[in-house]
């Protein structure tokens, strides 16, 4: 049902995005993003019966649509820059919405309402796991189809039966990454204060098919599940977008602090960023088999007479990272907590925060690289198979191009902008302590930062003995 406008703002403040014509058309107009979804409806949808259809790996479009285009590259981009705008565009959020309001409308079992289902079940176990230890699998147009398919299906079914959008926030693979992560964009939704104190009833809420209440998002500095599907805007004028400093959210004290978000800035920093450096970097260096996971793995395969489509050094790489991580943060925050006298769960939500930028800011630097390397030409020349355009483009630039290493700078801002935060937040949690628990819970970003000086140093003194294909 629609919930008619109210609050009709005449001025806007400054940093208003939907006070800006151009701005507002692109991020609130109705058909603009009814234009967005039925166009990601399209491409998930032809690429998924494409893969089935054209099963072989001749098919670049199916692959190059889902590993190229969306997953890293758009995801990566856009969320340190404009926020959640993947999800607001998102086909299954699109089709959700809409197959909610038929459905049954049941509440969430317990079980099921856990958003830890989609970051290790959905995310880590289905995609990383997959993808580190069975290298070629959804490099598959037929396997990746597939997976998609599955996720579709499962997508549908949970919409269908469950009130609240319960796939989005506790099953997609990328529903409370993509939430988290936002929080390291210049974006933020909110209301227009002066007008909600005369406001009845929620009209920004009731429209939500999240059941948010974006009126509350200032004051809990916190916009936890926001899809950006701009209902709460269609719905009420005094819905604002505004254009903040970046990560400005991360600076505050956060009123209801929730563990999945410090937990995906540190599992997705162990799984994606550590592992690749052990794996996709210094395994390919010309002293790669020094590495103990290369050494483990190499041993592990022959021990068993492993078959070599199982990528045994991969999986043991991302268990070395997240045994490294993991005990990284449990011992600097078990000291934490005895230096500010709270406990563990405490001095997380509080300083956990500070690690947001490693992995998805850190990221840049493998995304924008590939996207002369590899993206861009698979990008290209899928659409042009599928759509017989007949054009043929060669990748921007070869591997190991020296300009290409301009991107290494993107792991540094990370390490040095997750420390600046640290140091913010640190005295949130104990201000007559500060320095020595900043010191402690620094241990992450201090290591993350000479593991990026490492790997440095040792493509350039031991350069990589072969390629690989990215992925």
């Amino acid at each position: 049902m629609q919930v008619a406008k109210v609050h009709f703002i005449a001025k806007r403040d400054k940093r208003d995005i939907l006070g800006m014509p151009l701005l507002d058309f692109l991020f609130k107009n109705r058909y603009m993003l009814l234009f967005y979804r039925l166009l990601t409806l399209f491409l998930l949808l032809y690429a998924i019966i494409y893969g089935f259809v054209n099963p072989t790996k001749e098919n670049v479009f199916t692959t190059a649509v889902f590993w190229s285009l969306f997953w890293p590259f758009f995801m990566v981009i856009s969320l340190p820059t404009l926020g959640n705008v993947f999800c607001m565009v998102c086909p299954h959020g699109f089709l959700g919405k809409h197959l909610t309001k038929i459905g049954l409308k049941l509440r969430p079992p317990k079980w099921l309402a856990n958003p830890y289902i989609g970051l290790i079940g959905s995310n880590i176990l289905a995609y990383w796991f997959v993808l580190y230890t069975f290298p070629s699998f959804l490099r598959s147009p037929l396997n990746t189809a597939l997976f998609f398919t599955f996720f579709t299906l499962l997508s549908a079914l949970l919409f269908l039966l469950f009130r609240g959008m319960a796939y989005c926030k506790y099953v997609c693979p990328i529903g409370s990454v993509n939430s988290a992560f936002s929080r390291t964009s210049f974006t933020w939704l909110s209301t227009y204060q002066e007008e909600c104190k005369t406001c009845k009833k929620p009209d920004c809420a009731l429209a939500c098919p999240y059941e948010l209440n974006p009126s509350k998002f200032d004051s809990r500095n916190s916009m936890f599940n926001c899809t950006l599907c701009m209902e709460c805007a269609h719905a009420c004028d005094a819905v604002k977008l505004e254009a903040k400093p970046w990560g400005s959210s991360l600076y505050k004290e956060i009123k209801q602090p929730k563990m999945i978000e410090v937990m995906v800035y540190i599992l997705l920093t162990a799984v994606i960023t550590f592992t690749m450096r052990f794996h996709h970097g210094l395994s390919r260096s010309g002293i790669s088999d020094f590495m103990p996971w290369v050494v483990v793995g190499k041993y592990l395969q022959s021990m068993f007479n492993l078959p070599k489509w199982i990528d045994v050094i991969g999986l043991v790489a991302m268990l070395m990272a997240l045994l490294l991580v993991l005990s990284v943060v449990y011992l600097s925050f078990k000291m934490v907590a005895v230096v500010s006298k709270r406990s563990l769960k405490d001095s997380l939500l509080v300083l956990g925060y500070a690690f947001a930028p490693l992995m998805i800011v850190g990221g840049l630097s493998h995304v924008l690289e590939f996207f002369f390397t590899e993206y861009y030409h698979n990008i290209m020349n899928g659409f042009s198979q599928a759509f017989g355009l007949g054009i043929h483009v060669e990748p921007l630039a070869k591997r190991g191009e020296a300009w290409l290493h301009i991107f290494k700078v993107f792991p540094f801002i990370a390490g040095l902008w997750s420390l600046q935060i640290l140091w913010r937040r640190s005295a949130l949690l104990a201000e007559q302590r500060r320095v020595l628990v900043f010191a402690v819970a620094s241990s992450l970003p201090v290591l993350y930062l000479m593991l990026s000086i490492f790997a440095l140093w040792v493509m350039v003194s031991f350069p990589p003995v072969h390629t690989h294909g990215a992925h």
